[in-house]
């Protein structure tokens, strides 16, 4: 904490009372010399207004970190080590420079009065709508690139084409969710949950539509298979003391003879697969219970956003997982609502889509996390790799390609910390719009990435997703 108070301090004074702070990087190496210098602007909310000589001269405590200055400061932090990393490492000579622009928009036309802004190669924030919409018009106007970091929404590219917008919309998931339908689970019966039916009635729809698309009509379980599932079950019941009849068994709203199915021990079993919606605040669960398979796995897919809701769904579809196997993908933002317990969530074999996935045991991840201590003493935040990845994308990209990056968006993909970007648009007058979700599974007391199923080329062999490659121990 002492090195990030020094951090504020250090920009205060680099501050002497305007608006940004610039620092050049450059190289006495020959190699370098003939290299065109960009300028990038970063606007964030540093709120330095409020590091005032009280507020320096009052002892590190934990109520500091929830004071405005730290809000946005390892954002900054981040972004810098990756400034430094490719200056140092790549020779790109850059002139950064930092403005401190809050939801204040007087400080955004502060800033856009700034002379040197006009020449910014690119900008990235401000963080808040109404500045950034105030810059936004003064880099169209100017033909700069900016990138906005942090709002969801996406009405901001439209119309725009110098706009990008890092963080992917909830609509995305969609694209994911047919993903997972049509890779791994088209052979299951669908159950789409939402809380009343009636809110999120659009999504509900595209959910279906996805899942009519993608879903075989039928699965075909080997009788030697759904015997064996039958046998289990019975003892079971036979250890709890239940009443069954021996030679009918129930599962997919349809009835099994037992000794039918003995008879031709060597065929298989046609299931039909269903697509239920379920009303839960009308109905509970009981036609997930009707409709369910225990022979096979069945998906279900909660949408919504009340945090009671999610808590009684993992509670009652954990209890669930006794009687059917189920795999229960949550959206939109689960991954935002603490204490679902690790334990129901394996359970459940749950997926989850998050824009923000940091793997600890990544050798990227480690390194980065080893420089920030050793530049800031303290633990990288989430804003922290959001910052570098911002940083580190976007300047790897102005090095490539120059002002031209737009062009190279869609296909640009580079290995980055804690997400991907993959850009797309809606149309040549439109901005660019990252559309990945870090989409993961509780497998065990471990969160597994899952990836698309690779695609067959023409002579069969699997197509690999190509990654331009940039070499992170540069760092």
């Amino acid at each position: 904490m002492k090195k990030s108070i020094v951090t504020l301090i250090t920009i205060v004074l680099m501050l002497a009372g305007k608006t940004a702070t610039a620092q050049l990087y450059d190289h006495s190496d020959d190699s370098f010399k003939n290299q065109q210098t960009y300028h990038v602007a970063l606007m964030v909310p540093l709120y330095l207004e409020q590091v005032t000589d009280d507020f320096c001269d009052e002892a590190p405590n934990n109520k500091m970190l929830l004071t405005k200055p730290f809000s946005f400061l390892h954002f900054y932090e981040g972004f810098m080590i990756a400034a430094d990393s490719m200056a140092n490492s790549r020779g790109m000579k850059l002139d950064v420079k930092v403005y401190d622009i809050d939801n204040d928009v007087n400080k955004a036309v502060e800033a856009i009065a700034d002379p040197w802004l006009a020449k910014a190669d690119l900008i990235v924030g401000p963080f808040y709508i109404k500045p950034f919409e105030k810059v936004m018009k003064f880099a169209s106007d100017n033909d700069i690139l900016i990138v906005n970091p942090i709002t969801q929404r996406s009405n901001i590219i439209a119309n725009r084409p110098n706009v990008i917008k890092v963080k992917p919309s909830l609509d995305s998931q969609l694209d994911h969710l047919e993903m997972l339908i049509r890779d791994y689970y088209h052979s299951n019966s669908i159950f789409i949950i939402s809380k009343d039916g009636v809110g999120d009635a659009d999504v509900i729809n595209r959910i279906n539509e996805i899942a009519a698309r993608h879903m075989d009509s039928v699965s075909y379980v080997p009788n030697r298979e759904v015997i064996k599932v039958i046998k289990k079950h019975q003892k079971r019941w036979k250890f709890l003391n239940v009443e069954f009849e021996e030679f009918d068994y129930h599962t997919d709203n349809r009835r099994l003879d037992v000794n039918s199915l003995k008879k031709v021990i060597d065929d298989s079993t046609a299931f039909a697969n269903w697509i239920i919606n379920v009303n839960y605040n009308r109905d509970s669960l009981k036609n997930v219970k009707k409709y369910a398979s225990t022979m096979r796995n069945n998906l279900i897919v909660v949408y919504g956003n009340d945090k009671m809701f999610a808590n009684e769904i993992v509670n009652k579809v954990t209890k669930l997982t006794e009687y059917f196997p189920l795999t229960v993908v949550m959206m939109p933002e689960w991954s935002k609502f603490d204490r679902l317990f690790n334990e129901n969530l394996m359970k459940m074999k749950a997926i989850y889509m998050d824009d923000n996935y940091i793997d600890y045991q990544s050798i990227r991840v480690m390194s980065f996390i080893k420089k920030f201590r050793e530049k800031y003493g303290t633990e990288p935040q989430d804003y922290a790799y959001q910052g570098f990845d911002v940083c580190w994308y976007f300047l790897n990209a102005l090095n490539d390609y120059g002002r031209e990056l737009n062009a190279h968006l869609d296909g640009y993909d580079i290995p980055l910390l804690h997400t991907d970007f993959h850009f797309g648009r809606n149309d040549e007058n439109s901005g660019f719009e990252n559309v990945f979700w870090n989409v993961y599974q509780f497998v065990g007391y471990n969160k597994v990435i899952i990836r698309p199923l690779p695609k067959q080329s023409e002579d069969g062999a699997d197509e690999g997703i190509k990654k331009k490659g940039v070499i992170y121990d540069e760092w």
